[in-house]
């Protein structure tokens, strides 16, 4: 079965290489494909990029970056890994494996934050229930290809389009999280306090999910508070 990998690119040199290394395991390549989608890098991520890896041309936004990638995409299932996310060794099997269960519409993964000091140890400890339908992007998110376009892909919206896409998919069937973990970067934390950063995050989450706050003021509402983080 062909599980097709798509990856959103914009300035990520410092991570794209290890995200294809770690899509590519376990792998042979008559079961793989892996699409980088992107969206008008200006450092070396193009470069970086295997010659014989496809790579397709796109406007910034990740939600329309992923969208054209699963466009072009030939596999039965879509799996959609942020450029600073490593899959898990054993990833490929784990996800057709939880494809199969009956009733299951899509899923994620169990989330590690690296480098972890301080609130990114709490966070890492926590292991929220797939049943809260909150699967976040950076989680690495997974579905059949038909499911994908039964709910019309991903809302082109500047932010929270991952937390959209599991509410689409909890309304059709059952979410998964795979007990493996995907390795993603603290890069945003980094930029500011590791507590100031996830709070923020919880914030925006809290009011886009239960006050109704738009997609467009919480992305200003994000950046604001990003920039004034201490």
């Amino acid at each position: 079965m062909l599980v097709s990998v798509i990856i959103p690119t914009l300035n990520e040199e410092a991570f794209i290489l290890e995200a294809i290394h770690a899509a590519r395991q376990d792998s042979c390549p008559d079961e793989l494909e892996i699409i980088i989608v992107d969206g008008g890098s200006h450092d070396e991520t193009l470069r970086l990029i295997p010659s014989d890896m496809r790579v397709i041309s796109s406007t910034p936004g990740r939600a329309t970056q992923m969208n054209l990638g699963a466009a072009q995409a030939r596999g039965d299932i879509l799996v959609f890994c942020h450029a600073d996310s490593r899959l898990p060794q054993g990833w490929r099997a784990a996800v057709i494996e939880a494809l199969r269960k009956p009733g299951v519409s899509g899923g994620t993964f169990q989330l590690l934050i690296l480098p972890e000091s301080g609130i990114l140890k709490f966070r890492n400890r926590i292991n929220f229930p797939a049943n809260w339908r909150m699967m976040y992007g950076d989680q690495v998110q997974f579905m059949a290809r038909t499911t994908f376009e039964q709910i019309g892909g991903f809302p082109e919206l500047p932010i929270m389009e991952d937390l959209e896409m599991s509410r689409a998919l909890a309304k059709i069937g059952h979410l998964v999280r795979i007990p493996l973990r995907v390795r993603t970067s603290s890069r945003r934390f980094a930029e500011n306090r590791p507590r100031s950063q996830w709070l923020l995050s919880v914030q925006c989450v809290i009011l886009y999910l239960y006050f109704g706050v738009s997609a467009e003021e919480i992305k200003k509402i994000y950046t604001r508070g990003a920039r004034r983080a201490p």
